[in-house]
């Protein structure tokens, strides 16, 4: 089983960064889904793991100097969507702004099965929702830095994969 803490919309949050990463336990690396990218940096330097990472609406400008250190290998320079392959099972990466999260998932959870993922992970709405949606786990961990929604709690989440099995959990901190 491979463990992956899962963080969106840290807005510079580097106190929150930094308990979300003491609560996360052992993780064998991130996924940081935008806004600010920056802290994919940041959070890959504090751990020393693995950190792949999708540019939000937040991360349009003045990051180009930073670009090339926060994606690393095999990804790409620079991406707003990625698919990523944990044991057999394909996760699918984006910051949710170009699908209209704010108004449902149904675009998010099509682009997800059109890619053969079994999970849809997305932030911008800085709402945590884990749910599932046709044959797709749609979620979204919150926001550490500046949580919205129902609990309004600072969060962020945690995948656990078995083989192509994906299993989540949104945690408060």
């Amino acid at each position: 089983m491979t463990r992956i803490g899962v963080i969106a919309d840290t807005h510079g949050g580097t106190e929150e960064l930094e308990r979300c990463i003491a609560k996360a336990g052992e993780v064998a690396g991130w996924f940081h889904l935008g806004d600010f990218v920056s802290d994919a940096k940041l959070l890959a330097e504090r751990t020393g793991l693995p950190v792949y990472s999708v540019l939000g609406n937040c991360d349009s400008f003045g990051f180009v100097e930073l670009e090339e250190n926060v994606f690393p290998e095999p990804q790409k320079r620079i991406a707003s969507e990625r698919v990523v392959l944990v044991e057999r099972a394909r996760i699918f990466l984006c910051h949710g702004h170009r699908y209209d999260v704010e108004w449902g998932g149904m675009q998010l959870s099509y682009r997800a099965e059109e890619l053969g993922c079994a999970a849809a992970l997305y932030g911008h709405t800085h709402a945590a929702e884990l749910s599932p949606y046709g044959g797709v786990i749609k979620l979204n961990p919150g926001s550490p830095k500046r949580p919205r929604g129902a609990c309004r709690k600072p969060s962020f989440a945690v995948l656990e994969i078995n083989g192509s099995d994906v299993n989540a959990s949104v945690i408060t901190i």
